[in-house]
């Protein structure tokens, strides 16, 4: 069976020669890798040109800045492949990846092969970041008990919600593709890879095999202060609850109760979103974080579904997002700026 590589790239020329070459070794024998340039301005579009020309598996496309979304579903409009997978273009993985992933590949139209990943850091340090779910093989009944569960609302992602480090079937892939947003920047990952999940009639974790090599990058959206992210959150929200009542408007038990446990997902968004407000300029951070803990949904969910938090610096952020005080909200950003110093 066939294997298309998905691979949106803006603006990594530093790093797109090591993760195509992570790509066009790989020891799977009948690969295309797709190449989806979204108007990058560094020379990136040139290095898929090049790869393109070199390899006659390799295909080289051109958007104009539509955003990784966008990139994905052009990718996907040109693939030929029976299953597909992503890698994002500052990454890289081992050159056995997809080779092990189709190993337990069946064939079966709507179903998805999920492993693990490495943090690479610039100062040579990993951390390998292992699934925490028994490995094997899961179908609808087990999905809907014991891996929808662990999807969301947890602190630390028992499942991990990036679309890379998995292969889906081409059908499962295709049929999901539209709920990711054109417009969103941060967490497309999570409205393409629930839909999908919630879509699959089987799921295969291998056992402890971290095969992606995520590189951590400082500036990355994660990292620093981005004005969109509470929005971004906001649609991510929507559209999950939106992929849940297309696929179970016919069982309003489990819809209804999907949608309920998807609410303490809101808790750890916001967690998130207020992060990203402490990372902010200091005129005007306080208020911000105030107004969205004091706004009536967010401040519903926070009482109605509490959530298991551990790590301290979460604890002190779940705290505030309780007792919104102005100075619940110093002690944070102090405490943000000495972490990050």
């Amino acid at each position: 069976m066939k294997v298309s590589i998905i691979i949106p790239v803006f603006n990594k020329a530093p790093y797109v020669r090591e993760c195509f070459d992570s790509l066009v070794g790989q020891t799977y024998p009948d690969i295309e890798i797709i190449l989806t340039d979204d108007g990058s301005t560094d020379g990136s579009a040139e290095i898929c040109d090049e790869y393109a020309a070199a390899h006659d598996n390799v295909i080289s496309i051109h958007a104009h800045g539509e955003g990784p979304a966008a990139a994905c579903k052009s990718g996907l409009e040109k693939a030929t492949g029976d299953y597909v997978c992503f890698v994002d273009s500052d990454d890289w993985v081992d050159t056995d990846m997809i080779e092990r992933l189709m190993e337990h590949a069946t064939g079966g139209p709507e179903e998805m092969v999920l492993s693990d990943y490495v943090i690479e850091r610039t100062d040579g340090s990993k951390t390998y970041v292992y699934q925490d779910i028994a490995p094997g093989e899961y179908y609808q009944e087990e999905i809907m008990e014991k891996v929808i569960p662990r999807l969301w609302g947890l602190e630390d992602r028992a499942v991990s919600q990036s679309r890379c480090m998995k292969l889906y079937s081409m059908d499962l892939a295709r049929n999901n593709i539209n709920y990711p947003d054109p417009d969103l920047k941060f967490a497309e990952d999570a409205a393409f890879l629930i839909p999908c999940v919630l879509d699959a009639d089987r799921l295969y974790f291998l056992d402890h095999a971290a095969m992606y090599h995520y590189r951590f990058v400082n500036d990355s959206a994660v990292h620093r202060y981005t004005p969109y992210l509470t929005e971004n959150i906001t649609r991510v929200r929507s559209i999950i609850r939106k992929a849940i009542s297309d696929k179970f408007w016919d069982e309003p038990e489990t819809m209804e109760r999907l949608l309920e446990d998807y609410r303490a997902e809101s808790v750890i968004q916001l967690i998130f979103a207020i992060k990203n407000e402490l990372r902010g300029d200091k005129p005007g951070y306080i208020n911000k974080i105030r107004n969205l803990c004091k706004d009536h949904e967010n401040a519903e969910v926070i009482r109605e579904k509490p959530v298991r938090i551990k790590h301290p610096f979460n604890l002190l952020i779940y705290h505030t997002m309780k007792h919104p005080t102005r100075l619940n909200c110093r002690i944070l950003r102090l405490l943000m700026d000495l972490h990050e110093k």
